[in-house]
């Protein structure tokens, strides 16, 4: 069969989105080599290809447009063009007049634009208000990343069960046990940053609650339990400025908390396994790949209780209440103090983490399709 992806989440500088349609295309044509796979974008697009037959049409001439209106807008002409039997939209946008005969599967990785809203970006919000629900309608096959998400659909939107099909992230090889000295050291190096420190990544933004760890690092700090700064890696979000004076009002200094920016893929296998624990007290996620990431470096995480997070850490990390800051003190002072609850956590966590493979991810979105694909009466694709 002939498949097209919007690849446009494929571009320089991927953070999870960007990493789940990765970790899938990548291996589509290795698990599937039969059919025909064809790339679209309107930039240019980064994938570790292994000898793969892949066609990839970067429509330049837009490339100043933003990627959910440009796929509404041309996504219809490469289908077209391309004669396709699926249409794979790799984020909540069909495109207007899709050809007739065409299967339609979206990927929605989240509600955030209907539970969450003001921790949104207001264009990245206007977007998703826009598109996602018309896309959701008309979609003939939507995949989630999480039972999580796709639960809110059916409650919240009235989704049909039988059109929601789950396919999990998996987490890279590059993501392991390593030795925590000299990760730390490479960091250290690197980044010029403490040999001991505590971990966080993700956008520097509202949903990922990084407020809360400026007031667990304040506790800590005046009870005299914090002997060690968090270290930020991720890029600037969006209404960060009432982050940045929270941190001035609360007397931390570098000494306390750094920001080194977005990281890139090489580096952070070893910001993680380098860490003496990984906190993540996000108010949402789809997924949430960091912590699982951290998980299989071998490094303890507590996290927030919220959505998936149970659901994709088992009981392999320490759940907490995104909006108890003493209760994420407690359990950091205690784990710092407590090398061997670390390390059965990080034993736990490794064990956990070995349940998500993007070669099992592979062949669920494949079932997804040929499933669609035989209701439709179309050729059923060989898995």
């Amino acid at each position: 069969m002939r498949i097209g992806i919007n690849a446009r989440p494929l571009v320089a500088d991927r953070t999870g989105i960007g990493n789940y349609v990765h970790g899938l295309v990548r291996l589509l044509p290795q698990v599937a080599p039969e059919h025909d796979y064809f790339l679209y974008s309107n930039r240019e697009t980064f994938v570790e290809w292994e000898g793969a037959d892949v066609r990839s049409r970067i429509d330049r001439w837009f490339r100043a447009i933003p990627g959910s209106v440009w796929f509404f807008g041309r996504g219809r002409e490469f289908a077209r063009l391309d004669r396709l039997d699926v249409l794979w939209s790799t984020a909540p946008v069909l495109p207007m007049g899709v050809p007739a005969g065409i299967l339609k599967v979206i990927t929605v990785y989240d509600l955030v634009w209907l539970l969450y809203p003001e921790t949104m970006a207001p264009y990245t919000l206007f977007a998703q208000r826009v598109f996602a629900k018309k896309a959701i309608q008309n979609a003939d096959k939507i995949i989630t990343i999480s039972r999580s998400t796709g639960d809110d659909l059916i409650r919240i939107l009235g989704v049909p069960a039988d059109k929601i099909h789950l396919v999990y992230p998996g987490i890279s090889e590059n993501y392991r046990p390593r030795d925590r000295v000299q990760a730390a050291e490479y960091i250290s190096r690197k980044y010029n940053v403490p040999l001991r420190y505590l971990a966080v990544v993700g956008t520097v933004e509202p949903r990922k609650n990084l407020a809360l760890l400026v007031e667990v690092l304040r506790i800590l700090k005046c009870s005299g339990a914090l002997d060690c700064p968090l270290v930020v890696a991720g890029a600037k979000g969006w209404r960060n400025t009432p982050l940045f004076q929270q941190i001035e009002s609360a007397g931390l200094t570098e000494r306390e908390i750094r920001f080194l920016g977005y990281l890139p893929d090489e580096d952070l296998p070893f910001f993680y396994a380098g860490a003496r624990l990984f906190l993540f007290p996000s108010l949402y996620e789809g997924f949430g790949f960091p912590p699982l990431e951290a998980m299989a470096s071998g490094t303890p995480v507590i996290a927030s209780n919220g959505r998936c997070m149970p659901e994709v850490l088992g009981e392999a990390a320490i759940l907490l209440d995104p909006r108890d800051a003493v209760a994420f003190a407690t359990w950091t002072a205690r784990l710092l103090s407590d090398e061997n609850l670390c390390r059965s956590l990080g034993e736990a966590g490794i064990e956990q983490a070995r349940k998500f493979r993007w070669g099992s991810s592979v062949k669920r979105l494949l079932e997804g399709f040929r499933r669609e694909a035989e209701s439709h009466g179309r050729i059923a694709l060989k898995i």
